[in-house]
């Protein structure tokens, strides 16, 4: 309530000499007497008009003041009409009798009927815009609140989807993992240890990254590569990350972003000898977005996690850049378009211990 304007002390103010000028310059145009306009400012009738005018705009403050706590909970339009009708009451019956003070104590004489009415009409049309404009600034302030809510509660959606993002430890990996290794220790020694390093650079990367918000293209390749190399024994080499991008190391994505979205293609795509996966890595022209690319072979039963995380991956993006984290099905073609994030070079990049 003590945000909305009537409440604003320079409102207050300033409001009221300005109506009481106008009341007295419109009840002269009413009168069409405007021989006093040359000595306006030395005629007592303009200060009372001003005096009439604050007593009116504060009643009706107060008023609203008052009434907007008790019927918080009232249907909106039985509290406007009560307010209405409360404000305009209470406002005009204070005008009326101060006038009739004033003119039985100060002039001498009582006030007559019509001029009483003259007074009553004006001061009861600035009551309902005063009104009109009080509600309006009420219900426009009210909406953007609720606004300002729903952006906060989306925030704090966003914020936790990004921390479980970077917290997030991909099971499935691991468990399928130790069983290839298992089949491979029965075989090839030699193998299984490069699958353990393999395994171990992956979840390394992750907890050693897990609290920075963003990581060079060029770390995360290293990391993917690995990714590859692991599911390779899995795939009998049919899986490979062609990179056409040179300067890896100018390019700042979110930790994992290509090892989440690897993962999510490999597990949704038919792999064979006669269909291997080959993901291509390069820059759209004009270069605002990293697109992976790949031939779509998609499995009969999709993996519900690796979908959930590449969801929670997208909506990760929207905390660094304004263009949309987006995927393409074109054809036979899948693109996954990876939005750039602008990092100013004289800032390092922020982390969270």
């Amino acid at each position: 309530m003590n945000r909305l304007f009537i409440h604003q002390p320079l409102f207050r103010i300033l409001s009221a000499p300005v109506v009481g000028l106008m009341v007295y310059l419109l009840i002269l145009l009413i009168n069409n007497d405007f021989t006093d306009l040359k000595n306006i400012f030395n005629s007592a009738e303009i200060y009372v008009c001003i005096g009439l005018a604050y007593l009116s705009l504060e009643s009706m403050r107060l008023t609203l003041s008052i009434s907007e706590k008790w019927l918080a909970r009232q249907i909106v339009r039985r509290r406007i009409l009560f307010q209405f009708v409360s404000t305009l009451t209470i406002s005009l019956l204070l005008i009326a009798l101060s006038i009739h003070l004033y003119y039985i104590w100060v002039i001498g004489f009582s006030i007559s009927p019509s001029e009483l009415s003259l007074f009553l009409s004006i001061y009861g049309v600035i009551g309902l815009l005063y009104n009109v404009l009080f509600f309006s600034n009420y219900y426009l302030n009210r909406e953007n609140t609720m606004l300002i809510q729903q952006e906060k509660k989306l925030q704090e959606k966003l914020d936790a989807d990004f921390v479980a993002f970077r917290n997030e430890i991909n099971p499935d990996l691991l468990y399928e993992s130790l069983e290839n290794l298992i089949l491979t220790l029965q075989h090839n020694v030699d193998h299984a240890e490069e699958q353990i390093d393999y395994l171990a650079g992956i979840y390394r990367y992750s907890l050693i990254n897990r609290h920075k918000e963003l990581i060079s293209l060029e770390e995360e390749l290293q990391a993917a590569q690995q990714l590859i190399n692991l599911l390779n024994y899995k795939y009998q080499n049919q899986l490979n990350l062609l990179n056409s991008i040179k300067n890896t190391h100018e390019i700042q994505l979110i930790p994992g972003s290509i090892l989440v979205t690897l993962d999510s293609i490999v597990r949704n795509t038919l792999i064979s000898k006669q269909s291997p996966l080959v993901v291509r890595l390069y820059l759209e022209e004009g270069d605002e977005y990293l697109v992976l690319q790949h031939t779509i072979n998609d499995r009969l039963q999709l993996h519900k996690e690796s979908l959930q995380a590449f969801v929670r991956l997208q909506r990760a993006y929207t905390f660094f850049s304004e263009n949309p984290f987006v995927q393409v099905k074109a054809g036979k073609e899948n693109y996954i378009k990876f939005p750039l994030v602008q990092v100013p070079t004289d800032e390092p990049v922020s982390t969270h211990e």
